[in-house]
């Protein structure tokens, strides 16, 4: 199966360049026009699902496409943005400058947590037990599956997909994709292959990207992933949105 994890669209704070987290801001408008062009591209036909982060930024993203395609939305807690505590809010490059060992340590060691917030090995946990709980409930649906999540959780799982644990990689751009495919072997649970990264969602579809040859890269046991921090947060059963709330995001 394939799984496509999408960034959400650009948020004030992605404009100005301060750390976001778990602050819950909405998109803006060229974030809104983002979403939207990129649900557009997207197949009706092709995809089973959509899931995303309970934060509003994801959820305006997803419903986008979730319209588009007339596919189900499902939110899960496991898919929320790592808490960055004390950063929040603060300027990027400004803290880069001022702390430049606090910035990489943020960025490349996974047992670090900022003061109030998660360490990065919590937060792949908890995003990778997600991806386990999406694949065992999409598993035969016939479709390709929409992940929205955020930039610090794509690059935590692009990192560890690539056998990369740690070591900084630049931040993928808002409403860009990374594709996986998910094999399952006989004796064991999900195993998921990195095929492409920071490219277009449409450009994952199985039309455009062939699935991988069994043995054709690196394949990671996702659930080796999601065991890897047993103090990380659980990951909630998925909920679909009301509705009524769902289509009053969409301006």
């Amino acid at each position: 199966m394939r799984i496509v994890l999408l960034r959400h669209g650009e948020t004030d704070r992605n404009t100005a360049d301060l750390f976001q987290g778990q602050a819950d801001l909405p998109l803006n408008a060229a974030g809104r026009r983002q979403a939207r062009e990129a649900a557009e591209a997207l197949s009706p036909g092709a995809w089973a699902a959509v899931y995303s982060s309970p934060m509003i930024r994801a959820v305006q993203t997803a419903s986008y496409a979730a319209e588009h395609l007339r596919a189900p939305h499902h939110v899960l807690d496991g898919l929320r943005e790592r808490h960055l505590g004390d950063l929040d809010g603060r300027h990027r490059a400004t803290f880069g400058r001022q702390h430049p060992d606090a910035l990489r340590r943020l960025l490349d060691d996974l047992d670090h947590a900022p003061a109030g917030g998660e360490t990065g090995r919590a937060v792949l946990s908890r995003s990778a037990r997600a991806l386990v709980d999406i694949a065992r409930a999409e598993r035969g649906s016939g479709g390709a599956v929409l992940v929205v999540t955020h930039g610090g959780v794509l690059n935590l799982l692009a990192r560890a997909l690539t056998g990369r644990a740690s070591g900084h990689r630049p931040l993928v751009a808002t409403c860009a994709a990374a594709c996986l495919d998910v094999e399952w072997p006989p004796d064991g649970g999900p195993h998921a292959v990195l095929r492409a990264d920071g490219v277009a969602a449409r450009d994952c579809e199985p039309d455009v990207l062939p699935r991988a040859l069994p043995g054709g890269g690196p394949s990671v046991a996702l659930e080796d992933l999601a065991t890897e921090a047993p103090d990380a947060a659980p990951t909630a059963s998925p909920t679909d949105p009301d509705p009524d709330t769902e289509r009053a995001l969409l301006p």
